[in-house]
């Protein structure tokens, strides 16, 4: 009867070059089915014999000729591996085959940043609002994504665990980076932007001033009316006008209101994030009657 003789991977060992800043470690991870391990694995064999002492532990890998063990095992190239070994003993009695298979993954997740919500570009820079979310997002082919961490405004790392909100008005950056499942990091990526949430400022200017009689305002048929819509940060992006609560039409330039009587006059505006303006309203009478003049007379006895 042949001795018995035990052959097997001891262990994937991980070399010390292969913790990362902000104090990432790699590591071995198994989906259920098959390890993935980072670059940095190191594959131990390891034999033992019940009777007679051990000569030595073949392998081969990836199809390669069996050949005898001394170091531990590295692989240079990402994607499936496959180790075959076996241990024989100073007797000639030789183990059963054995199979290993891995996959090394050497690359970092990639990820990007992006936007739901409202969202302008302009010259270089974003600008959102309150209810805009800030959604990061990652994928790594081989081990997959474990978990991605961000940071707003230089603040400390957390876990990423949906949109993020920025209520501030004011310039922001949020940063981030993911980690794969055998600890490969990815470099961190940034995007910065505006907080917009304040509308625009509106107002109704006329070209001549109104006559005030009696808490009234009074103008006449050739008085020009215009509206200024400004907005600070993102910029205005339409300016609306009504006239005697009809439909809203936008504004393109100075009008006149030239039907004489009672009327009012509203405005507003959105910024290009759809921030809206209150409205802004004048009421006024156009007079278009022109004063009447009368001749009297009298006779005074002298």
């Amino acid at each position: 009867m042949k001795k018995a003789l035990t052959a097997a991977i001891l262990g994937v060992f991980l070399l010390v070059s292969a913790q990362l800043s902000l104090g990432q470690e790699k590591r071995i991870y198994n989906d259920g089915v098959i390890d993935y391990v980072p670059l940095t694995a190191n594959f131990v064999l390891e034999a033992w014999d019940k009777d007679s002492s051990l000569k030595k532990i073949e392998f081969s890998v990836d199809g390669s000729p069996l050949r005898e063990y001394t170091t531990p095992l590295t692989f240079g190239s990402e994607g499936r591996h496959v180790i075959v070994y076996r241990a024989i003993d100073d007797t000639g009695n030789i183990s059963g085959e054995r199979i290993y298979s891995v996959i090394v993954d050497g690359s970092p997740p990639e990820g990007l940043v992006s936007v739901d919500g409202p969202v302008f570009y302009k010259e270089g820079d974003y600008f959102l609002t309150k209810e805009s979310n800030v959604v990061i997002w990652a994928e790594d082919d081989l081990s997959g994504v474990d978990t991605i961490w961000v940071s707003i405004d230089g603040g400390e790392y957390r876990v990423y665990q949906g949109k993020v909100t920025i209520e501030n008005e004011g310039h922001h950056t949020a940063s981030s980076y993911a980690v794969d499942n055998v600890g490969n990091r990815s470099s961190a990526y940034s995007v910065s932007g505006y907080v917009d949430n304040t509308p625009p400022a509106v107002k109704i200017l006329s070209r001549d001033p109104f006559v005030f009689v009696s808490g009234k305002n009074y103008t006449n048929r050739k008085n020009e009316f215009r509206v200024i819509a400004t907005d600070k940060i993102s910029g205005t992006g339409g300016v609306w006008v009504s006239l005697d609560n009809s439909e809203w039409f936008a504004y393109s330039g100075p009008f006149r209101v030239q039907i004489p009587g009672f009327h009012s006059l509203r405005a507003k505006a959105r910024d290009m994030l759809m921030n809206e303006s209150d409205t802004a309203e004048v009421t006024f009478f156009v007079d278009t009657a022109p004063p009447e003049a009368t001749l009297g007379t009298s006779v005074e006895d002298r």
